[in-house]
């Protein structure tokens, strides 16, 4: 018998669309790893880094309502080719300036500012898109491809991006994700065809989608877990080049090979993941999964050379390969199809805004009260959240196999 995985790459248009999205995916990572060292580099301070990880996903709180608009107002293919275009465009300005010798460490804030005010419209976008490509028997692994092609993105971008930035440095180096800003935009132009005819919507407000999520305990407790573990994910880019640095006398390469291995672990696993799409208890194994990561994440103090930080890493990146996936299945299965764009907006929104909070926390802690306090702290509430998940019935329950 098939793969679920080979089955549903035969589905022509998802499969155009998953390529692109990982390849945009991929260019996103190696920005991230551009940016976060050129301003390193610049400034040496934590607090600078804290407050580039803010900008880069701080104004999601405003772009999270409109980008929800959008997606359920207008056709989401177009709104999508739109961002990408848009958002190719802020981050090309980065070489531009730098080519012409104006860049400044402010440039830089501002181009991840526009990044991080029109993300969420790829973000809610995606799980809207892979509803109108995939049939409903196979949307688990659907979820686990995507979850896999952000992962692949997470092993490739951040390795290039490394080796780039010490071969022709971090402005030059972004010049690869306008590139595949341009390709996915163009994929997404072309899917025109490929989607059914358009669904008449109803006028759906926000506050329909704000009653859903408060009303419905299993995407109240999935949101708030997410939430607390992007706090910890989003002090990463904060803490790690310093710990390269300073305790592994490393540098961009390093940085860039130690977050591939993130990835490559949760590539690994998704894997596995989609393979045995709903025949596992999903909502008990969220919140497992999650304690499991926060418990890693707790190892990664202990860790004081480039092999043990990088076992560190590939742990936490096999205990959280499950959750997106999973998640995703789960509230599928609850969102209508009239209120998705706002929806998924406002979900991903409010867990997206842990990765600034988390970023903005370790700027300020770093220098108080040292590293290892600061991950330490970070993975505990990692793993209490994923706590509180487990003693929740309704979420413990949810997604059993039938």
């Amino acid at each position: 018998m098939a793969s679920p995985y080979a089955d549903l790459l035969r589905n022509k248009p998802f499969r155009r669309f998953w390529l692109g999205l990982m390849a945009s995916a991929t260019g996103d990572e190696l920005t991230r790893v551009a940016f976060v060292w050129f301003v390193y580099e610049k400034t040496g301070s934590a607090e600078a880094l804290g407050l580039l990880m803010l900008c880069f996903t701080g104004p999601i709180v405003v772009g999270g309502f409109v980008a929800g608009w959008l997606l359920d107002r207008f056709d989401r293919r177009l709104v999508m080719t739109i961002d990408n275009l848009v958002r190719g465009l802020a981050i090309a300005m980065v070489p531009a300036l730098h080519f012409l010798g104006w860049l400044e460490v402010w440039h830089v804030y501002v181009a991840a500012a526009v990044h991080g005010l029109l993300m969420m419209v790829s973000l809610a976008g995606t799980p809207t898109m892979i509803l109108a490509l995939v049939p409903k028997e196979r949307l688990a692994t659907a979820n686990a491809l995507e979850s896999l092609g952000y992962s692949c993105a997470g092993v490739a971008g951040p390795v290039i991006a490394g080796f780039l930035i010490a071969w022709i440095g971090a402005p030059a180096t972004v010049l690869l994700d306008v590139a595949t800003y341009l390709l996915y935009a163009l994929i997404l132009f072309r899917l025109k065809l490929a989607l059914p005819a358009p669904v008449k919507r109803a006028s759906v407000a926000v506050g329909d989608a704000v009653r859903l999520l408060f009303g419905n305990p299993i995407l109240i407790a999935t949101t708030f877990m997410f939430l607390v573990f992007n706090l910890g994910t989003g002090s990463v880019p904060v803490w790690l080049p310093i710990h390269v640095e300073k305790t592994l006398e490393g540098g961009p390469e390093l940085y860039g090979v130690l977050l591939s291995t993130v990835f490559a672990a949760q590539v690994a696993a998704t894997l596995v993941v989609g393979q045995i799409g709903n025949r596992v208890p999903l909502g008990l194994g969220i919140a497992l999964a999650q304690m499991l990561a926060g418990l890693a994440m707790i190892l990664m103090i202990f860790a004081t050379d480039a092999i043990l930080t990088g076992v560190a890493f590939f742990l936490f990146g096999i205990a959280a390969a499950p959750l997106t996936p999973w998640a995703q299945t789960l509230r599928m299965e609850i969102i209508p199809e009239e209120m998705r764009g706002r929806a998924f907006a406002l979900l991903r929104m409010l867990m997206q805004s842990g990765r600034p909070i988390g970023g903005a926390l370790t700027g300020f802690m770093l220098p108080a009260i040292g590293l290892a306090a600061t991950v330490g702290l970070l993975g505990s509430a990692m793993t209490g959240a994923g706590l509180a998940g487990l003693l929740t019935k309704p979420l413990r329950d949810a997604g059993r196999p039938t």
